[in-house]
């Protein structure tokens, strides 16, 4: 399927343009942020070509694709209008449980950055394997120009961060980035380094470093987004464009220097101090629990309350020893992976799994973990088991990150390794790799499944053929969809079904069964009949603009409908005066678990309840036959 096809059909499936709040992407997911997760049909997405499944965690709707995310995501923008390319923590779902809040303010604030933060590390870790080996010295001009390169992110992480944080808050992101400045401005640097006394309309401020921090800043953005709505909320428009950021700077820039970044600097202490406190009581046992079910917590979206952990150890003391613990669950789950496509019969799936085992070695675990181990559920935990192995290891060696943020795979190795180059600890790291990629590979070698194609059988004995018939919803003249004037339904890409150019405007149930979706905008409704067909009656082309104008619903989710009920009316003449095409196409948008499905009086006059749809299924006994499964 073309990236702009897949772009078009994921968009659709997830409830249309106005069930999208907002919408951002890592290395490997779309992570979109929905209105209603109901009206996705989740099911469909995860059949598209070029979709490896979809997961639902921290309040978000997460679309996995693979390394061509960001192919698909500019093809996914351009079609989302008015929508937020930033992750909102308003408190606008009073469902949202308070862990979806947090992990959605994590992600919003960390995610803009990580990328950067991962391929920074890599260089920062790259340039101390050279001085390690003597390739290069720490006073020649090449490290000294690539250093400040790998190390701008971290010294001036306040700035960066103040940017994302002001997005997350929703207030003015390049003033919280100018207040992050102030905290790294190099004359208050200066004075903390000289331990000048300082103070400000009299009252002491306690300088602090607050190079490479973190948890000042985000406290910084989010008093500035009270001090600004205040401000907003009391003074004229007129004057709002200057004062607001000049009173915004004057009362919170000395706030954090006050009290704001002291405090939060000395939680920060504490916070890294109570962690490797814990982990210094038993760093073996620490290692093995938590490397053992690393990748499930990533599955269920618990990683990101780690983020913040790696990064504030790095900032406080220097190092982190939690990721050089979870570290070699990459390569637990690559083991697993390899010993998968190794055994594999399956030529497509040993084609998959090579393909993800060689992502996995470049540190993106995903195309492995939904497209191989996960499937295959033995593996998954076989993987875990060496992960668990070799975080142990890990523990007991006392390995560190330093300096950055490592992303998995092999280039992050080198983060691993401090001022001493090769010593007992990073050796000791290096070991807990290849334990958690040799344990997860033999385990998966003796006990992982064999993949096997699905056998393809042409003919079976005694087969029933269930038939069902859907009436016409609506009264006017039938066409075929590739007729329509949208690829996404004259392609077929939704599914099979026909369209109707109605001559009145009223739309009835075409069989017995349930209402599944109505769409806020009233345009379309989802259906599901008693037999099982999945039906999808879409009241005009981009009548989504209208916002539901000129439409109005008589049932909602989850009402039971009778053949003929009246479920929606809506104004013909009104909608093509606005320049619309009332053309409705009908569509069976789980065409692939039926046999056939046939349209019926194409190009002629319906009225309600004439037969315009035929499907068939086949099965045998209580189940469906394996060549139908694959058809």
């Amino acid at each position: 399927m073309k990236d702009k096809d897949l772009a078009k059909s994921i968009v659709s499936l997830v409830g249309g343009v106005d069930n999208v709040k907002s919408l951002v992407h890592c290395v490997t997911r779309l992570r979109f942020k929905l209105k209603d997760e109901s009206i996705a049909d989740t099911d469909a997405i995860k059949d598209l070509d070029g979709v490896m499944t979809v997961v639902k965690s921290g309040g978000q709707y997460q679309v996995v694709i693979g390394d061509k995310v960001d192919d698909i995501y500019n093809q996914v923008m351009p079609l989302l209008c008015n929508i937020s390319t930033t992750e909102s923590t308003d408190d606008d779902d009073k469902d949202t449980s308070f862990w979806n809040k947090a992990v959605a303010l994590l992600s919003s604030l960390f995610m803009p950055v990580l990328g950067v933060l991962a391929a920074s590390g890599v260089l920062k870790g790259l340039l101390a394997l050279c001085t390690a080996t003597g390739w290069l010295t720490a006073k020649s001009g090449t490290y000294m120009i690539l250093y400040a390169a790998s190390d701008a992110i971290f010294y001036f992480l306040p700035i960066i961060l103040g940017f994302a944080a002001g997005n997350t808050f929703k207030t003015n992101p390049y003033l919280t980035a100018v207040i992050g400045g102030a905290l790294v401005y190099p004359s208050m640097v200066s004075a903390y380094t000289a331990k000048t006394s300082l103070t400000f309309l009299g009252a002491p401020v306690i300088l602090m470093n607050y190079v490479q921090t973190l948890i000042p800043i985000i406290a910084a953005a989010w008093l500035l987004s009270l001090v600004s709505k205040l401000l907003k909320a009391k003074l004229p428009k007129s004057l709002q464009m200057i004062f607001v950021p000049l009173l915004s700077l004057v009362i919170v820039v000395p706030a954090t220097f006050l009290v704001v970044g002291p405090i939060t600097s000395m939680l920060s202490t504490w916070l890294a101090d109570a962690v490797l406190w814990v982990y210094g009581i038993a760093p073996v046992v620490a290692g093995f629990v938590l490397a053992g079910i690393w990748q499930l917590a990533v599955l269920l979206g618990l990683h990101w309350a780690f983020i913040p952990i790696f990064l504030n150890n790095i900032a406080t003391k220097g190092y982190d020893p939690i990721d050089a613990m979870l570290f070699c669950t990459v390569f637990g789950q690559v083991g697993a992976a390899l010993a998968l496509t190794i055994k594999a019969k399956d030529p497509k799936f040993k084609e998959l799994a090579a393909s993800a085992t060689l992502s996995g070695i470049l540190g993106i675990t995903e195309p492995i973990i939904y497209g191989v181990t996960i499937t295959h559920k033995k593996s998954f935990v076989m993987a875990s088991i060496g992960s668990a192995f070799g975080g142990a290891i890990a523990g007991f060696s006392s390995a560190k990150m330093y300096g950055g943020f490592a992303p998995g795979g092999i280039f992050g190795i080198p983060m691993f390794m401090g001022k001493n180059g090769f010593d007992s600890s990073f050796i000791g790291f290096l070991i807990s790799l290849v334990v958690a990629f040799g344990v997860a590979f033999a385990l998966s070698m003796v006990f992982g499944e064999v993949v096997k194609p699905k056998p393809v059988i042409a003919k079976k004995l005694n087969v029933a053929v269930k038939a069902s018939e859907v009436g016409s919803p609506l009264v006017g003249q039938t066409m075929p969809l590739s007729a329509v004037k949208d690829e996404v339904f004259s392609t077929g890409m939704m599914g099979k079904g026909l369209a109707i150019l109605p001559t009145t405007g009223e739309v009835h149930a075409p069989f017995d069964g349930q209402v599944v979706s109505v769409f806020p905008t009233k345009h379309a409704i989802g259906l599901k009949s008693n037999t099982g067909i999945e039906l999808l009656i879409h009241l005009g082309l981009d009548t989504v603009n209208l916002k539901g104008e000129h439409f109005d619903t008589q049932v909602k989710v989850n009402d039971i409908v009778k053949a003929g009920d009246l479920l929606e009316t809506f104004d013909i003449k009104a909608i093509e005066a606005d320049g619309y095409d009332m053309t409705v196409p009908i569509i069976v948008t789980n065409t692939k678990e039926f046999n056939s499905i046939k349209t019926v009086s194409l190009g002629n006059n319906v009225n309600f309840g004439d037969e315009i749809l035929s499907t068939t299924v086949s099965e045998t006994g209580n189940e469906k036959s394996e060549s139908l499964q694959q058809a």
